[in-house]
């Protein structure tokens, strides 16, 4: 009799195992490749760039052909040679649109994928620049700031970054006129404050659309472009605008679609191992407590 229930109860276990482990299994388990090349008309110059990856390809396809088709300009399923071939110099043209190429993996869970792509830009002039995509992992499409957000949320948030924003550059021209200026300095001072000022007027935000965005495990980071362009860069001291904001501080700013996918990231998409913890669990349990089930 006894062992006929141990029997019973062993079939319990495999079969709740099987359960939790196929449920683990589900998961899309990303993970990054990493392609470097270097240019074959420029041999020193190398290209780096992630391109994710998964058991199932239809996501990860998917999201790659719209990073590398916004990045690099070219459609990642009829490339040529490289996926790089758009955008590294070629003999005819010896400056690169783009180089230098870095990445940074702000996030990578079962849910989010959030990643910065970095690089030195060459249009008319060469600028160095960066740039954040942000992806839910469950269908592909892009994170946006306006789904993350109730809309209570999106107009609290525009006013706290506006405000932010402002007391940063109106701290700065306070400081500025206290500054005792000499002679041959004077036009570059009136070129710097006359650029801070015209900034301020453009505040309030009225959208999130602009703000260049990154997801890690605890905060979101948002990005502010400059008050200058590029003509006038070396006389603007503030530069870019960044404002961390932890997610706990904005959960009820958040949508409903908010507070699932940044619930998921605070996870940090380990499902699998508390899956195992709980198998453990199960097992002692069922080991412990079963076998006095069939005596009642």
């Amino acid at each position: 009799m006894l062992a006929l229930i141990m029997k019973n109860n062993f079939n319990i276990i495999i079969v709740i195992t099987l359960i939790l482990f196929f449920s683990c299994k589900s998961i899309e388990n990303f993970r990054i490749n990493k392609v470097q090349e270097f240019n074959p008309n420029f041999p020193k110059q190398k290209y780096e760039f992630p391109l994710l990856t998964s058991k199932s390809s239809m996501i990860s396809r998917k999201i790659n052909s719209d990073i590398v088709k916004d990045f690099l300009d070219i459609d990642i399923e009829n490339k040529s040679e490289s996926i790089f071939e758009n955008v590294w110099a070629t003999k005819k043209n010896s400056i690169p649109r783009l180089s230098d190429l870095t990445y940074q993996i702000n996030m990578l869970t079962d849910r989010i994928y959030s990643v910065t792509l970095n690089a030195e830009g060459c249009g008319a002039y060469c600028e160095y620049f960066s740039y954040s995509y942000n992806y839910d992992l469950s269908n592909g499409n892009k994170i946006l700031l306006d789904s993350i957000f109730s809309q209570k949320g999106k107009a609290e948030m525009l006013n706290y970054l506006s405000n932010k924003k402002r007391k940063i550059i109106e701290s700065y021209v306070l400081e500025l006129k206290k500054e005792e200026i000499q002679e041959e300095d004077k036009e570059e001072y009136n070129s710097r404050f006359e650029l801070y000022e015209d900034c301020l007027k453009d505040l309030p935000f009225a959208s999130l659309e602009y703000f260049d965005f990154k997801i890690n495990n605890k905060q979101i980071i948002l990005t502010s472009d400059r008050c200058s362009v590029h003509v006038n860069r070396a006389i603007d001291y503030l530069d870019e605008y960044e404002f961390k904001l932890d997610k706990n501080e904005v959960n009820n700013l958040l949508s409903n679609y908010g507070r699932i996918i940044l619930k998921t990231t605070a996870n940090n998409g380990n499902r699998c191992t508390s899956h195992w913890k709980a198998k453990k669990r199960i097992h002692i349990s069922l080991f412990v407590a079963l076998p006095f089930l069939g005596h009642r």
